[in-house]
Formats: C-alpha cells, sequence, structure tokens
C-alpha cells in the first residue's frame, strides 16, 4: 500500500471505530430489548421477505449456518415465528411470523425509529441534508468497491478447526463423486492431519470454499505439499497458481530445500500446474488397489536449492 491507501485505511478505520461506538450508545440507551442486534436483524429478515429461509439468512447477513438455526429455535420457542415446508424442496422450510412475532417486530421497529430520531434531534436543517449527502456518497463509493471485487478470491495463511473439517469435507465430496473413491479414502485423510502441520492456505471468495492447500514440516529443511484442492466452480480462474504459488513462497522464505508431494496418475488437471513451478517426477510405484480404485502413485519434488 502506497502513503494515500495507508492514510486513506486509516481514517476509514477511525471512522469505522468512532460509528461502532454511537451504535453501541444507542443499543445500550434506546434499543431496550432481550434481543441482540443480531437477532433482531434475522427478524427483520423473516418479517419482510417473502418465503423467507435460513439459508436466505445465512447468505443475506453473512451469518455461520449453526448460529442462524439457534437463534430460529429460539423464535419458535417463543412462538415469534412458524415454519412451513418448502413444497419444491421437502428438506427446506419457509419461515414466517406469527401475529405474537409481528407485535415484537413493531414495537422493535419503532425503537429504531427512536433510535434515529434521537440521533437527528439538536441538527439543523443544513446538518441533515450535509448528513444525507454525506451517507449517500459513502454508500456510492463503497458500493462500486465492493461491486468490482464481488468474485475476487482472497488467500489466507492460518486456519481453524472448522476449517480442517471442512478441508476434509470437501476432499471426500470431491473424490468420492469425481473418482468414486471410498470410504477408506476418508478414514486415510483423517489420518494425514495428525502430522506436524506447518501451514495451511485457504482460498475463498465472498464466504465461499475456493480452495486449500497445505504443508506438513518432513524435517531436515524438507516440507510435504498435501491436501491440494481446487473448488470445480473456481478451476480455470487461477486459484490453484496462488495456492502453489503462496506455498512454494513461504518456503523459500523460510530456507526450505525441497519441497514433495504424492498424487496418482489420474490426476490429470494438476500435473500442469506442478510442472509449471518446476516440480518433476522422482518416483512412481507400482499400479495396485488403492481406495477403492486401482491407482498408479507418483512422487514429485522440487529443489528450491537450485531455484
Amino acid at each position: 500500500m502506497n502513503n494515500e491507501q495507508n492514510e486513506c485505511g486509516f481514517e476509514l478505520r477511525k471512522f469505522n471505530r468512532f460509528y461502532t461506538e454511537i451504535l453501541g450508545f444507542l443499543n445500550e440507551h434506546i434499543y431496550d430489548s432481550p434481543f441482540s442486534l443480531t437477532e433482531t436483524r434475522i427478524l427483520f429478515e423473516i418479517y419482510n421477505t417473502r418465503n423467507c429461509t435460513a439459508k436466505h439468512i445465512q447468505e443475506k447477513l453473512d451469518l455461520d449456518g449453526g448460529y442462524v438455526s439457534r437463534i430460529i429455535k429460539k423464535f419458535e420457542m417463543e412462538k415469534m415465528i412458524y415454519k412451513q415446508k418448502c413444497k419444491d424442496d421437502g428438506r427446506n422450510y419457509h419461515l414466517y411470523v406469527t401475529n405474537h412475532g409481528e407485535l415484537i417486530y413493531k414495537e422493535l421497529e419503532k425503537k429504531a425509529n427512536q433510535q434515529v430520531g434521537y440521533i437527528l434531534e439538536g441538527l439543523e436543517d443544513g446538518q441533515k441534508r450535509k448528513l444525507i449527502s454525506s451517507m449517500n456518497t459513502i454508500q456510492e463509493i463503497l458500493s462500486h468497491s465492493f461491486q468490482d471485487k464481488e468474485e475476487a478470491v482472497t488467500i489466507r495463511s492460518y486456519y481453524t478447526s472448522e476449517d480442517i473439517k471442512n478441508m476434509i469435507e470437501q476432499q471426500w465430496l470431491f473424490y468420492s463423486q469425481v473418482y468414486k473413491w471410498d470410504k477408506s479414502f476418508l478414514a486415510y485423510l483423517h489420518e494425514t492431519f495428525d502430522s506436524e502441520i506447518e501451514r495451511i492456505w485457504i482460498a475463498e471468495s465472498c464466504g465461499q470454499f475456493a480452495g486449500c492447500i497445505g504443508l506438513v514440516n518432513d524435517g531436515s529443511e524438507t516440507g510435504q505439499l498435501r491436501w491440494f484442492l481446487v473448488n470445480p466452480a473456481f478451476q480455470k480462474k487461477g486459484v490453484g497458481t496462488q495456492l502453489i504459488k503462496s506455498l512454494v513462497q513461504y518456503c523459500k522464505e523460510h530456507n526450505f530445500e525441497r519441497i514433495f508431494l504424492w498424487t496418482v496418475s489420474d490426476m490429470v488437471t494438476a500435473r500442469p500446474l506442478y510442472k509449471k513451478f518446476g516440480f518433476e517426477i522422482t518416483a512412481e510405484k507400482e499400479e495396485k488397489s488403492l481406495w477403492g480404485s486401482t491407482l498408479i502413485e507418483e512422487r514429485w519434488d522440487l529443489d528450491l536449492r537450485t531455484k
């Protein structure tokens, strides 16, 4: 980032802290209710969205599915909402507000209007017009910026236990569906995460899993590339290249001398990528029965001392 970007970022974070403090103050002094701000937003979505579903709420508010489910169950227990099975998909439910829930919603809406009045009271007409104009300007500029970056893929180099669960789930889903590998592969997957994990990189786009790759420390300044996967929905978008590049760059910066990986000859999509970064086949095992298929295992190596 250049100096102008740094200054803009500083001011943006400063404004965000200021606005967050205002919201916190108002929630504490005006929004006197037993519901959190998130619960209120979920009730708002159910009340104002025709045939609302839990999935819609999760995607619209960018919330964890389990968290949304717990709040919906709370609303049901309080008889604020009720469910009806979707006619087109019996696995999903439409959510509707009960008469009791509507009463609560309208009271919360009244409180929200009081918040706005609390902010605006004491402001002159000219200040109100300036405030509205400024808010419209902020919304217009940032909305345009987010639209440009809506499908951008980002890569983070840390992971949580939930990421591990998701990586196993995504790998099992892919290899069981595409290559028809059996459940012995799933057991193997779980075992691989008992290794000494050096680093994991997760690729995401708008909260959606786009791919992953991991590095296991094999000792003697050698790293093993593992768990490389690109979500089929993001193939041919450079995600695989970004992931391998991140891993190789990390190994160079941390004085690894060699990176190796084991794969099977059927993995034709990844082979050009390995070659692109300088990996070469150094060993090949005899064809054998593995994970319900007949496979040939290959070892690929990248010698970083020559790069």
